[in-house]
């Protein structure tokens, strides 16, 4: 480990990225440098330009710049005081600014550093910007999650660490690499939401075919729904929120799609990732209902992305729907998207099964 530099410190990192140096009293101070970092400011976003083509690439230029300038910055710190308090994080933030544009020079960079930490605090950053560049480096192929492991490996009580498994585990076709991430992460990370996603989405592959149970108070009649008490129908259940845009983008056409066929036997039930109540989320999902005539029952769960039913099922992200055949029983978990032929399929075998029983 480095001890702190003051002016004779001279730095050396073997085939790294740092030229051998002696500082002299006409360097720039830690605080100085500091202040820059401090004073480059993100450009403020005009909403009411948010169609004009040439406002936004210009906006995005000077964004670009900024970061760019506070990289160079934070790179200029750590050459003088690699052990000061501010560094760890800052590099990392440096390399989630540059990763992307040069990820073989950024690798390199963090590999140098990796080499010859100046303390444990910039290793463990050092070891999460390489799984993160590791990570976004590969991400139109398989992703590479080798960097993953060696963060979780290096800092497993590291907040990050079950974040950066389950973000790892998106697009990984390895099954057996993927199989024992999840495993990781349920039995080191069991509290965590994460570890309830992975619980959930393997609940929906297994339960595919089993009987459904859900029973709750509608928020908007106050009646009482449940599945068993519609059986004989095929229920649509569509986890939402009416801060999701694409939810609310998608509204217009499930408002149809109950139209053309909730006369044949087909049921609605939205189940909202609203807010808690003290936040305005019951309010809010009350009021949209209202404004847009929705007719189909609410379960409010009332603490959004952390409600016990959506979690059990894995929901990490919305719209996303189930679909319930008129058993009782969970036919779909990926209805999204698939309602028009789903619905009409359902809709045919219940009716053969129904002329079968007279």
């Amino acid at each position: 480990m480095h001890t702190s530099l003051r002016s004779t410190w001279v730095v050396a990192i073997v085939g790294g990225f740092l030229a051998v140096a002696t500082a002299s009293a006409a360097d720039r101070t830690a605080e100085a440098i500091l202040k820059d970092i401090d004073a480059v400011k993100a450009p403020a976003f005009d909403s009411s330009k948010r169609t004009d083509k040439a406002y936004i690439e210009s906006y995005i230029a000077e964004r670009k710049k900024g970061m760019e300038k506070k990289a160079a910055l934070i790179l200029e710190l750590y050459k003088i005081a690699p052990d000061n308090a501010r560094v760890a994080p800052l590099l990392v933030e440096r390399w989630q600014a540059v990763g992307l544009t040069d990820p073989e020079k950024t690798l390199k960079e963090i590999d140098d550093i990796l080499a010859h930490p100046a303390n444990e605090k910039v290793k463990i950053e050092a070891a999460f910007g390489k799984a993160f560049v590791l990570l976004m480096k590969s991400r139109e192929g398989e992703p590479d999650v080798s960097g993953i492991e060696a963060f979780v490996k290096l800092a497993p009580q590291d907040e990050r660490a079950p974040r950066l498994l389950y973000g790892g585990l998106s697009g990984l076709k390895d099954a057996a690499r993927k199989r024992k991430m999840e495993d990781q992460l349920l039995k080191d990370y069991p509290e965590t939401m994460f570890a309830s996603f992975i619980a959930g989405e393997r609940r929906r592959a297994e339960q595919v075919g089993k009987p459904f149970d859900l029973e709750f108070t509608d928020a908007v009649k106050g009646s009482t729904v449940s599945i068993k008490a519609l059986k004989g129908k095929v229920v649509v259940l569509d986890f939402w929120a009416t801060w999701c845009g694409p939810c609310v983008a998608e509204m217009p056409t499930m408002k149809e799609t109950y139209k053309k066929y909730h006369d044949q036997g087909v049921e609605f039930i939205g189940v909202s990732l609203d807010h808690p109540k003290a936040d305005g989320g019951l309010d809010s999902l009350l009021k949209y209902v209202k404004d847009n005539d929705v007719p189909w029952p609410q379960y409010y769960q009332g603490n959004g992305w952390e409600s016990d039913f959506s979690k059990k099922w894995g929901i990490n992200s919305i719209p996303a729907m189930f679909v319930i055949d008129a058993e009782g029983k969970l036919y779909s978990v990926e209805a999204r998207g698939k309602l028009e032929t789903l619905l009409p399929e359902l809709l045919k075998k219940n009716s053969a099964v129904s002329g079968g029983g007279q």
